[in-house]
């Protein structure tokens, strides 16, 4: 007993030693955020340094989950993402676990009034909502669904597009399939897109009467 105590002791003393070695990254990450110097902030917070800092201060670990949705949303040449208009670090840390609250609510209270709000106030985009479906939700079909439907809503159709696709990479020729195709087709006709609608029609091999139910709709 008088060992295992005496490791924590240990444990904790190197712990606290390494936290105040490296005390300032907030700093020092504050300073890249207001420089907007993003790569820079990818580089560092992948570093030795902040690999051990990740795994025993929690907010060093959102950091990395943020830079890395960065990432994708810079490889999809998004330029209003995460980071827009975060000049420091606990910003970056409220808007990350606040979206993913509101995804949590969504998922499972159907409460939209959170995540719309956020939609409204700052850049939320769909690798932003895809990485934290992965990670987070439970039921990552349903949610993308609801995330999907909420972003039509809002009249972010092209957003709300790509999140159907997501939907159908997780369940792919599964029961629901017409139905997001449905839904799919339906934002093309939207947006006049009517080559794309027929495409993802020709996708439903065997429908059913959800697909009735949108031709009805349509007016076809």
């Amino acid at each position: 007993m008088e060992d295992l105590l005496e490791e924590n002791r240990r444990a904790a003393e190197e712990k606290k030693k390494f936290r105040d070695q490296f005390a300032d990254y907030r700093e020092e990450i504050n300073g890249f955020l207001n420089r907007k110097a993003h790569e820079e902030i990818l580089a560092y917070v992948q570093s030795d340094k902040m690999g051990v800092m990740s795994k025993i201060e929690n907010e060093a670990a959102i950091m990395a989950v943020i830079l890395s949705i960065w990432q994708m949303e810079a490889q999809e040449g998004i330029t209003e993402g995460i980071l827009t208009g975060i000049s420091d670090v606990e910003s970056a840390v409220e808007r990350y676990l606040k979206v993913k609250f509101f995804m949590w609510r969504l998922e499972f209270l159907d409460e939209r009034s959170g995540l719309s709000q956020a939609l409204d106030e700052v850049p939320i985009s769909v690798p932003f909502l895809k990485y934290l479906v992965h990670t987070s939700s439970f039921d990552k079909v349903n949610t993308s669904f609801k995330l999907a439907m909420l972003l039509k809503e809002r009249g972010r159709f092209a957003q709300a597009f790509a999140m159907l696709h997501y939907v159908n990479e997780l369940n792919p020729g599964e029961q629901g399939e017409e139905l997001v195709l449905c839904e799919m087709a339906d934002i093309c006709i939207t947006l006049g897109q009517m080559k794309g609608a027929a495409e993802c029609l020709g996708r439903i091999h065997n429908p059913s009467g959800i697909f009735a139910e949108y031709q009805e709709k349509w007016g076809i």
